[in-house]
């Protein structure tokens, strides 16, 4: 640190390193990549392979389902105008299958046709219409499918993967159906999909300029002086700059969490360092050193202590990159990238800063300054730390117990409604159609029948398949070739099955493709969540690979997008956990042998891991599952939470090397520390709390997470660490980060 200490004071050379250090993010800027352009989303597009092959096998996947709502639709200025309405999207380019209750034929045994709605409608009476409402709402594939049960509302499912039309059909469709009173919502995976790019994007400038004036703000306020507030900033500045041209230069520029939440903790770990540094150059400059001597000594004291925090919060984010998730792993690769050049911009450019000409006006005399004000005011917490240790100890000891048992009953679960604003239309559709019509989520089951079969087994097969699904409570009623063939009129008794080619050709196409050998059932269901619907899915599956035992040749498969990313949440979920359980065993053991102690390793777990327990506990008595950004953000917190400690061990251990007593040590190192340790926190919660303000549930749940964290590791570190050094204290001669 010394050799580091005299570049800091060397303006030639140091200038020189932050202009070799600034070339991998001008490269980035300038749109050089070492790595190609990931793309966005935290599950791989390959596990959906067979979802796609899936879609192109069956028409009526319904990736946009827009979502209608009035007091009486069957009246014919109405119904013209949906009929209308379906006409125009299905002009539209990149439109493929569309479904609607309008489409729905009623075809006699020679195979002629007829709508069960009246096309056209201009010449219709009322008597017509109110046939046609009784005939769908009782219909196999209109009701609870296609039509709620009161008639008052009703679904247009849109096959199209263009995310260009979710905005064209709103457009489209509105004035067309507002003049007649009809209520007009889009949802569906593919709406929900623009929506999250949509409010990420307007979300990520908006938070990044909130915590850059944040930051600004609580510059002026700390240290007024427009010099003292340029050197105390400069280093987190710099180090944004440089973190995003590296993110740019390593291809993570489409990673939303980067984008999002990158900057913001960059900013905020700049410029805690940058507060430690300047605090204590400015209480050697009230002690009576010159400018270059109170840069030198203070990068000398203070520099191990930010070396070994940008280390530990390395740690923490690089433990992410052990995920399987692209975007997971991108992310803890940038934040521990980012991590290492702000600790190298704030060590550099703040004491460069500072031994210019703008270094003689951050100078505060003693009798002026505020910092120690501050922590000289909440001594007596230390006092009563140090006087009570073993109460303060047992209190900690349960507090961090009661609060991991609590986060021991969070399950891991994913829901759409999880991802997406709430206030959205989106969203609001997505639970009209959950309340009303079963879910815009569903499950398949496919049937694939050997080719010597007869009709009798393969029409039994799927019946059973049928049996299976309709047994499960949280999935809406079954939907097959079977209830298609309801459209055909044939007398009672009779087996409608044998006239399945009487069907029509795009009504046909979304069950049965015998030209494949294969069919299939579908089911709707609520946005319940993986941990909710997990049981039904195993028992689904369980029951399929008995029947297709009992079935020779034939195979059945069970599909969902909500298995799938269900499968993929909790292994990612896993792998954070692990990592976590890793990243602590490794931050603990840096502790231990940069201050040489084993004690000192293990005293510093129950401070670290106590604001993490208290989070997850907080997240649990929200009500609220863990979620990948909940998992995420473990291990991102311990790295955070570790920092308050290292420099409260730092000049503990320093002054027991002076020959203070414990109890004397822990008050010096209160008063030396204390202060940049509550400014920090503060700065860095409320910097960390514009996140909140976010559209997305997932980023507000980071924040919230990150802010309990920070929140909680102040008094750990300030109550229970100052309890425990009192109790285990150590000999008076233990070596101290940075001492030869």
């Amino acid at each position: 640190m010394n050799a580091l200490a005299r570049i800091c004071v060397n303006q030639r050379l140091g200038w020189l390193l932050v202009v070799l250090l600034s070339i991998p993010a001008v490269l980035g800027y300038r749109g050089y990549r070492i790595a190609p352009t990931l793309p966005a989303g935290w599950a791989p597009p390959e596990a959906f392979d067979s979802l796609v092959e899936l879609a192109e096998q069956f028409d009526g996947g319904g990736s946009l389902v827009l979502v209608l709502q009035c007091d009486d639709f069957f009246q014919p200025e109405r119904i013209q105008a949906l009929q209308n309405a379906v006409s125009q999207i299905r002009e539209l380019d990149d439109v493929g299958h569309v479904a609607w209750i309008g489409d729905i034929p009623s075809v006699n045994l020679r195979g002629r046709q007829e709508l069960l709605l009246p096309n056209p409608i201009e010449d219709t009476t009322a008597e017509p219409l109110m046939a046609a409402k009784q005939q769908l709402r009782a219909h196999p594939l209109a009701k609870g499918n296609l039509i709620s049960a009161d008639a008052r509302t009703t679904l247009v499912v849109v096959d199209t993967q263009s995310r260009a039309n979710v905005e064209k059909i709103r457009q489209l469709v509105r004035p067309l159906l507002q003049p007649v009173e009809i209520k007009t919502q889009l949802t569906g995976t593919l709406a929900l999909y623009e929506l999250h790019d949509r409010a990420l994007t307007e979300d990520n400038i908006r938070i990044q300029l909130l915590a850059y004036s944040l930051v600004g703000l609580m510059l002026i306020v700390i240290f007024r002086r427009p010099a003292a507030i340029v050197v105390a900033g400069s280093g987190a500045v710099v180090g944004v700059f440089w973190t995003i041209g590296c993110m740019l230069l390593m291809g993570q520029q489409n990673n939303e969490l980067a984008k999002i939440i990158l900057p913001v903790m960059i900013t905020m770990i700049g410029f805690t360092d940058g507060v430690h540094l300047f605090v204590r150059m400015r209480q050697l400059r009230s002690a009576g050193l010159d400018s270059k001597d109170a840069v030198f000594q203070a990068v000398v004291q203070t520099g191990p202590a930010c070396f070994l925090t940008s280390l530990t919060t390395a740690i923490g984010f690089g433990s992410l990159m052990l995920s399987q998730s692209e975007m997971i792993a991108g992310f803890g690769q940038s934040s521990a990238v980012g991590v290492v050049m702000t600790f190298l911009a704030v060590i550099l450019v703040t004491p460069l800063l500072s031994t210019t000409r703008l270094g003689r006006y951050i100078h505060v005399e003693k009798k002026k300054g505020s910092n120690l004000r501050i922590a000289t005011r909440f001594v007596s917490l230390v006092n009563i730390s140090s006087t009570y240790p073993r109460l303060v100890t047992v209190l900690g000891v349960i507090i961090t117990s009661g609060c991991l048992y609590a986060c021991a009953q969070l399950t891991p679960d994913d829901r759409v409604s999880d991802r997406v604003p709430q206030a959205s239309e989106e969203w609001q559709a997505m639970k009209i159609c959950d309340t009303q019509v079963g879910g815009i989520r569903g499950v398949t089951v496919t049937v694939e029948w050997p080719e010597d079969s007869s009709r009798k087994d393969t029409w039994q097969a799927i019946s059973d398949c049928e049996d299976i699904l309709e047994a499960q409570s949280l999935l809406g009623p079954p939907v097959s070739i079977n209830n298609v063939l309801a459209v055909i009129q044939v007398p009672p008794g009779k087996d409608s099955s044998v006239l399945v080619n009487r069907l029509p050709d795009d009504l046909k196409r979304q069950f049965y493709r015998p030209d494949l050998r294969k069919t299939r059932i579908v089911a709707r269901m609520e946005d319940l969540g993986i941990a909710k619907l997990q049981p039904a899915f195993d028992e689904i599956q369980r029951q399929l690979l008995e029947l297709e035992a009992r079935s020779p040749g034939y195979k059945m498969e069970f599909h969902s997008d909500v298995v799938i990313e269900g499968s993929i949440v909790s292994q990612l979920i896993k792998e954070m956990l692990e990592s976590l359980v890793m990243a602590a065993v490794i931050i603990f053991g840096v502790l231990a042998i940069s201050f040489r102690s084993l004690r000192i390793g293990l005293i510093s777990i129950i401070p670290n891991i106590m604001p993490l327990a208290v989070a997850g506990t907080l997240q649990l008595w929200l009500g609220n599952s863990l979620a990948i950004a909940g998992a995420c953000s473990f291990a991102v917190c311990l790295g955070i939470a570790v920092d308050d400690t290292i420099h409260y061990l730092v000049h503990f251990t320093h002054e027991r090397r002076q020959g203070s007593s414990a109890i004397e040590a822990n008050r010096k190192t209160f008063v030396t520390v204390g202060s940049a340790l509550m400014l920090t926190t503060v700065v860095m919660t409320a910097g960390l709390s514009t996140v909140l303000t976010c559209q997305l549930p997932p980023f507000v749940n980071f924040a919230t997470m990150a802010c309990t964290t920070l929140a909680v590791a102040l008094p750990a570190d300030l109550l229970f660490l100052p309890a425990l050094l009192t109790l285990f204290p150590g000999k008076q001669g233990d070596v101290s980060v940075g001492d030869e």
